[in-house]
């Protein structure tokens, strides 16, 4: 039995990955298929965040993994703008959100066979 793993993974086609702890990751996922994913980051990890995706063009197609717990295929969206941000305590932080749309497989659904005509 696997267990769930720390990382949150995204992968590009070509095999150019980022691989991040799941403790800088949040999502928001909508009805319609689409994910913002949230990094609240140090600068060094934010920085391998905005460079990941500063190469993405308009629903170029990647998936994420949370945890090793499989891939998930979806295509880019689009990205914010990079935040600088501090907590309560002064300590600084940098805020990316990014959007995503899951690929949903279209499943060709047989005419029924009574001949009915629906």
């Amino acid at each position: 039995m696997s267990e769930i793993g720390e990382n949150f993974i995204l992968r590009k086609d070509t095999g150019e990955e980022l691989d991040i702890l799941q403790k800088y990751v949040g999502f928001k996922v909508r009805q319609d298929g689409i994910l913002t994913i949230n990094f609240r980051c140090p600068k060094k990890e934010i920085e391998e965040v905005n460079s990941f995706f500063q190469k993405f063009s308009f629903t170029e197609p990647l998936t994420y993994d949370i945890g090793n717990t499989g891939e998930v295929p979806c295509y880019y969206k689009g990205m914010a703008p990079l935040l600088e941000q501090k907590d309560d305590s002064g300590f600084k932080y940098f805020f990316l959100s990014v959007t995503l749309q899951e690929i949903k497989e279209e499943i060709e659904e047989e005419p029924p066979s009574c001949g009915c005509g629906f």
